[in-house]
């Protein structure tokens, strides 16, 4: 990636929409940086992907430390998570560099569809039943 002061402005501009919906949706890597690092700066999937996973690190302890202030982080079940997910990026990442780059993008997108597909229903189903039992 040539690295010039436009690509410099460009990429913090997408550090702070992925911050920002890190902080609202609690989202930002997959999300926001691997289709911008795909798409825009033309990085592989697999380099992308590896670039999100270092790039959110900063994203997660500043958000994480906000929502700390409001006591809205619960740290027992968060060390639980991260240890199952630290194990579980070794299997991850092993398995995405033996993946050709077009099946990997494949798969991510299919993910993002089926997890974005998930959140549509789901908030239906709330919002459905949210109007059932509102009173008349």
């Amino acid at each position: 990636m040539d690295i010039t002061l436009i690509t410099i402005c460009f990429a913090i501009g997408c550090g702070i929409a992925a911050g920002m919906l890190a902080g609202l949706f609690g989202v930002g890597g997959g999300v926001i940086f691997v289709p911008t690092l795909v798409l825009v700066f033309a990085f592989t999937q697999l380099d992308a992907q590896a670039t999100s996973l270092a790039a959110i690190i900063p994203v997660a302890a500043v958000g994480a430390w906000r929502q700390t202030s409001d006591e809205n982080v619960y740290w027992r079940g968060a060390m639980i998570m991260g240890i199952g997910a630290a194990a579980g990026v070794l299997l991850g990442a092993e398995v995405a560099t033996r993946l050709p780059d077009a099946l990997l993008s494949q798969v991510f997108g299919a993910v993002l569809i089926l997890s974005g597909g998930e959140m549509i229903v789901s908030a239906s189903r709330r919002l459905k039943a949210k109007r059932a039992s509102a009173p008349e």
